[in-house]
């Protein structure tokens, strides 16, 4: 037997009916959520740029500053091993910085992590290779560094320091 349209409605279940409903408030977060990522309020700070900031090993920051068309995207120190670790075992971390060139002259970063603990105390210090980032481009850059268990366990603050060399 063939089915009618009228047939087709009623077999029809409540999620069928719902599926266009639940596909348009997908697409409608879908179209928003980027562009509310894309656009953070951008902090214009001088040469060179230091905060202390709170900051647990693992976690994603975001600076969400600029200095002089380079804005300062991410920060990221995370151990690809979990822990814990034994007191005193070097361990392998990794450290990457994203970076974006907005402006028309070719740029070299150097930035310095002071890992600090709860009080404020300095624990280790992190420099990433100083590099050059081109006019118009978003890099990333990834270092490995080995730190102390201690360190990895007690760092609680990073200062950052971000500079643009002459």
């Amino acid at each position: 037997m063939a089915m009618t349209r009228q047939h087709h409605r009623q077999a029809a279940s409540p999620a069928t009916r719902l599926t266009p409903w639940i596909a348009a408030v997908l697409t409608a977060a879908a179209v928003a959520s980027p562009a509310t990522a894309q656009n953070p309020e951008w902090r214009k700070v001088d040469n060179p740029y230091q905060e202390d900031v709170e900051y647990a090993i693992g976690a994603t920051y975001d600076p969400g500053v600029e200095v002089n068309h380079v804005r300062w995207r991410t920060f990221r120190i995370e151990t690809p091993e979990e822990g814990p670790f034994a007191a005193g075992e070097p361990v392998r971390t990794e450290v990457t910085v994203e970076f974006e060139n907005r402006g028309d002259k070719n740029a070299k970063i150097l930035v310095i992590l002071l890992l600090e603990d709860e009080a404020g105390s300095p624990l280790d210090r992190i420099e990433v290779k100083p590099f050059k980032l081109a006019s118009g481009r978003l890099k990333e850059r990834k270092e490995t560094v080995e730190l102390p268990a201690e360190v990895v366990g007690s760092t609680r603050m990073v200062y950052v320091y971000f500079e643009i060399m002459e």
